[in-house]
Formats: C-alpha cells, structure tokens, sequence
C-alpha cells in the first residue's frame, strides 16, 4: 500500500490528467446520447374459459406454465407483430425508426453501410425500421404470475405510450384472428369433409337398394327380411295346432276308451256338451220323482211306470247324443292333424325361402353396414360442424390488458448525472491503473549494469541499507515491484557483489533471518535480469531457504546430494515465481561443519559456478562458527545482513 500511494503521489499528475479526459469524454457522450422514454403496459394470460361461448372451440385453452409463458414473449417480441405495428402507425416515416429520412452523423461508421452500394431497396429499409423498433422493446414476465409487461422505449413520451398499447392490442386482436383463421379452416375442411361423406352416403343407400330390388329381398318397416317374419309366424301357428291336436287326440282316445267300456256316464262327462247335461239334468228330476212316487206307489203303479218310459227315452237320448259328440271328436283330430301337416308343409316352404334369401342377404348385410358407418360419420361431422359454426360468431382472446401504457413524465435513460459522477472515481481508478502499469512495466533499470551511485565501496562497513528486510514478503518486491526502493536497492547490491565474483554468501551477524530474505531477493532479481542463478541453502541445522521461496518439503537436498543418495538433478528444486534452481534441505543436520568444509561441498560450488551466472549460498549462523568460515572460503564475495536491513561486504 505504501507503494501504491507513492506512485499516486510521484503521477498525480498523470491521474489527474486522465480523470479529466475520462470526464469530458463521459460528458460529451452524454450529451450526444438522446433523452429516451420508458413507458410499461401489462397483459395478463387468463386461464379461465367460457363454458357456453368456448365449449366446442377448436383451439386448446392457452397454458399459463413457464414455457407458454415465454413463447407469448417471444409472439409479442417477433417482428411479424411488430410489422403489424409498424403499418398501423406509419413508423416508416418517423425519422426515429426510418434513419434514411434523418441521417445521423454515426452512420458512416455504421459498418453495413460500409458494404453497400447505393440507396438501399425497401425490403432492407423495413428490416432496419422493424430492427430499430425491436431493439426499443422489451418482454418480461411479472414474477410467478401470467401477467407479461411490455416496455417500449422512445424520444417522445407520447409516442412510446401510443407504441406499447397499439402492441398489446394488436397482440390481442393477432389471438382472435388467429382463433378465427384456424375455425375458419377446420369449418371448411369439415364442408367438404362432410358434402364428401354424404355423396358417399347416397351412393351406398342406392347401392343397397339396388341390390334389394335385384335379389327380391323385401323387408319390414323394422328392416326385417318378410320370409323371417313368415316363418317365425308359422311357427308360432304350428306350435298351436300341434297342441290343439294333441288336446283333441287325447280327449278322443279317452271317449273311445270309456265307450268301448260301455261307461257313458263318464263320456258325457268328459264330453260336457249342455244337451247333455239339460238330458242329465231331466233324469236327476225323473229318479227325484221316482224316489218320492216309489213311498207311495208300488212298482206297478202306472205313474212309477210313466216315470221308467220316461227314464228309458232320456238315456236313450244321451246315448244317441253322446255318439254324436264322439264322432265329432273324431272329426275334429283328423282336421287338427290337417291343420298341422299343412302349417308344417307351410314351415317348409317358408324356410327353404329364408335359407335361400339368407344367403343373398349376407352381402345385403356388408352393403347396409358401410352405409350405416357412414351415416353415422355423416351425423357426427354435421353436428361438429354446427357447433363450430356457432361458436365462430362469439370469439375471446386468451390475454387481456390490465394496465394500458401512461404517458411517462421523467426520462428513463440516460441518467446523466449518475454516470457523470460514476465517471469521475472511474477516471481516478483508471489513472491510478495506468500509473501502476507505467510502473511495473517501465522501463526497466535494473536491467543495465552499472554503477550504484548508492553503493558505497566495498571497503565501507555498510555497502547498502534494504528497508522493510524484516518482512518475509520483502523478497516478493522484486518482482511486484520491479521500480520500487527494495528492488534498486538489491539490483545495485547484486551488481557490486557480482563484480568479485559468482558467488556469494549472505550471512548475518545477529543471526535474525534477513539473511534468507536477501539470499531471495538477490537470487529472484539476477533472475529478472536474465542471469541463470542457484541457490545453495548451507544453515543445514536451521533450514529456511526452500520456506522462504514457497517450497514445500522436498525428498532429497543438499545433505544427499553430497553423500551420493540422490543425485543433484533430483535434489534441486525450481523457484515457482522466478524460475531461480534451489538445492534445498531434506533433513536437518545439528553438526554440519564438516559437511559444509568437506571436498564435495568445494566441487558441487564449483560445479554450479561453471554452470550458472550466479551461486548465492545461505550461511549458517551464529557468526564465527566453523560451518560459516567455510562457506566464506566458497563464496568471492560475503554479504553480512543485519536486522534493520543494512549490509555491509567481507
């Protein structure tokens, strides 16, 4: 932050500048931008339907989901409706949609006319009148509900008004119309559908009663075949006589039987004609008479013998009457038995004709079914066309408007002082960007070697001062912050200490831990400059290098590299920000004297010398001990770093 505020500072000048530009340009945009009015009508889809006027329509009622929903968007959004709207109101020459009529000074740069040669024919004008008109409009839906609200935005608050309530009603009247268009093809769809099937109708009424008049097949009112209702009567006729007859036989055979027995009381019984019984009556009164003349009177008493004469004349009588009867049975079975045989003769007949007209009737049966089928159809078609043609007199839309478009009073775009004064923290936010910018990718000074002038000589006890050493993050300065303080100071600090030598030891006499600041400091800015670089941690007790560039523990390092475990192209670890080779420590070693004073220690510097442009060697501390008088006699230059930042060469 303190960088930040030292370049707001050294570029006020700079921010100011571009702020003001930002400011007068946002000023003069805003002024050059028209005053646009937004005005808002609201339609809502009802999902409610008329049980009388709309229960046969054509048209499914309108679903309210979602996806309904933005389908009526996007009918109120298609530039066929906004055409429509276009007509109505003559907006092909309003100057505000028609930019031909009223050039503006921008349409030069408009790159469609950069393509087009000449006048543009009428077709391509109404398109961009249709495309001016669609982008000042808008389609939302309100929430969860049905209702859709429709903006549109114009110069003129009028207009707009005028604009979005001629598109609802348009709106509206496109779904009655398109209501109607749909009745209107079905109903003459079912015209000719239906004049079709009643040809058809007629064509197999006729060919039905060709084929009756052909075979001679007559029929019932009913549509029963004759010859059926025939037989079916003479069965019922020859069921009855069959059960005449055998009434009239069995009473034969029994007056036969009791005459052949002599019983002809029984007979006159049976018989039951009212002679008889008048003669049976008669004789009842005779033996009466008999019975009370016969306590008076002997047997020879003229009266009991008139009454006797009288007795023998009634059963003659009833004899003779009762023969009579018999042969009149007689008669009547032999007749009942004709009847039968000439009902059954009949029955015969009758069949045999049935049988006959029954086969000729199976394909009657066929041709009187295709055409009931098609009377049938006929039927349905004619009363869907009816009901069709009722409901097409009383149509409704599925939406209706619940908030017409008011003029509007106040601009809705642009919000001029909102933007002019957004515009002046964005002017200083911009400058103060590229005020930054000019400082991280400047020109670069660290880049050319050459004399420090801050550098004092290397037999000064303080050669350079590194402020801010004490913060692990000063390292990360040299390259956030390639032109701050820090990072001159470190590239004037490893171009004096690069003039002894390759390498160089940093080391610290408090023993505070600016000492591993520095060694990645010096080590990320030869890196920036371009230099091949490696970086040796020896505090092989107190290990901090590989932490300090952002490392994380490693496998193998220094320790194993030198006792051959691993070798160096698997110990040394890569800089993640500055690509700087890092040979690290895995394990920490207390006793590290003889490791650090040992010969491979001398050949692994001198090896890392010959490849690289620069070798910086963490020393261990405290000051004095064996281990750090070793890595000095490695390095050709010792950089001694104390806490407050300051460094001085040995």
């Amino acid at each position: 932050m303190g960088d930040v505020v030292r370049v707001a500072h050294e570029r006020f000048g700079l921010i100011r500048g571009v702020t003001l530009v930002v400011v007068l340009a946002t000023l003069a945009v805003l002024l050059y931008l028209p005053t646009l009015y937004a005005t808002t009508a609201s339609v809502m889809l009802d999902p409610r339907k008329n049980n009388i006027a709309e229960q046969s329509a054509v048209l499914a009622q309108l679903p309210t989901d979602p996806a309904s929903l933005q389908n009526q968007i996007q009918i109120l959004q298609s530039r066929d409706l906004a055409a429509e709207v276009i007509a109505k109101l003559k907006l092909y020459d309003d100057p505000e949609f028609n930019s031909a009529l009223k050039p503006s000074p921008l349409a030069k740069l408009d790159p469609r006319n950069w393509l087009s040669q000449g006048a543009p024919d009428a077709a391509t004008v109404r398109e961009r009148i249709v495309s001016a008109f669609a982008k000042n409009l808008s389609v939302s839906a309100e929430g969860l509900s049905t209702t859709l609200n429709v903006t549109f935005t114009s110069r003129d608050p009028e207009k707009a008004a005028l604009i979005a309530n001629t598109l609802v009603d348009t709106y509206i009247e496109d779904q009655i119309a398109a209501k109607r268009a749909v009745g209107d093809e079905t109903t003459a769809w079912l015209i000719r559908r239906t004049r079709e099937l009643a040809d058809q109708l007629q064509a197999q009424d006729a060919a039905v009663q060709k084929y009756k008049a052909d075979n001679n097949i007559t029929e019932a009112a009913d549509g029963t075949s004759l010859a059926d209702q025939q037989t079916a009567a003479i069965s019922n006729q020859l069921v009855l006589a069959k059960a005449d007859l055998a009434q009239k036989q069995a009473t034969g055979d029994r007056v036969a039987q009791l005459m052949k027995a002599g019983d002809t009381a029984d007979v006159s019984q049976i018989l039951a004609s009212p002679l008889i019984v008048q003669l049976r009556t008669q004789q009842a009164s005779l033996i009466a008479q008999e019975s009370e003349l016969a306590t008076k009177y002997g047997p020879r008493h003229p009266k009991m013998e008139a009454i006797e004469s009288q007795k023998r004349d009634l059963d003659s009588k009833i004899a003779t009457e009762v023969n009579r009867l018999a042969g009149s049975i007689g008669n009547d079975v032999a007749v009942a038995r004709a009847n039968v045989g000439s009902l059954q003769g009949s029955l015969a007949s009758a069949e045999k004709q049935a049988s006959s007209q029954n086969l000729v009737r199976v394909k009657l049966r066929a041709l009187q079914s295709n055409a009931t089928s098609t009377r049938t159809m006929y039927e349905a078609f004619v009363t869907r066309l009816r009901e069709i043609q009722d409901q097409d007199a009383v149509q409704s839309a599925d939406a209706r408007v619940i908030s017409r478009a008011a003029i509007p009073t106040v601009p809705s775009s642009p919000k001029r002082m909102l933007i002019l004064g957004a515009s002046i923290p964005a002017g200083l936010l911009l400058g103060l960007l590229i005020a930054l910018i000019l400082e991280r990718f400047g020109e670069p000074e660290v880049a050319v070697v050459r004399p420090a002038p801050v550098v004092r000589p290397m037999r000064q006890p303080a050669m350079a001062t590194l402020l801010g050493i004490a913060d692990p993050r000063a390292a990360d300065a040299v390259l956030d912050y390639p032109h701050s303080d820090f990072a001159r100071t470190t590239a004037q600090l490893l171009q004096a200490a690069l003039r002894k030598g390759k390498v160089v030891a940093v080391t610290s006499p408090d023993g505070s831990g600016a000492k591993t600041v520095t060694a990645v400091a010096l080590a990320r800015m030869a890196s920036r400059m371009g230099l091949k670089v490696a970086v040796i941690d020896a505090s092989l007790a107190r290990p901090a290098t590989a932490r300090a560039f952002g490392i994380g523990p490693v496998r193998f390092g220094l320790v194993e590299t030198l006792l051959g475990r691993a070798p160096l192209s698997r110990a040394v670890c890569r800089d993640p920000r500055s690509g700087a080779q890092v040979l690290s420590v895995a394990q920490p070693l207390r006793d590290a004297s003889q490791v650090l004073a040992s010969a491979r220690m001398a050949n692994l510097v001198a090896h890392l010398a010959r490849a690289c442009d620069v070798v910086i060697l963490d020393a261990p501390v405290p000051a004095g001990a064996q281990g750090e008088r070793a890595v000095e006699r490695l390095a050709s230059t010792t950089l001694a770093v104390s806490a407050d930042g300051r460094v001085a060469a040995r």
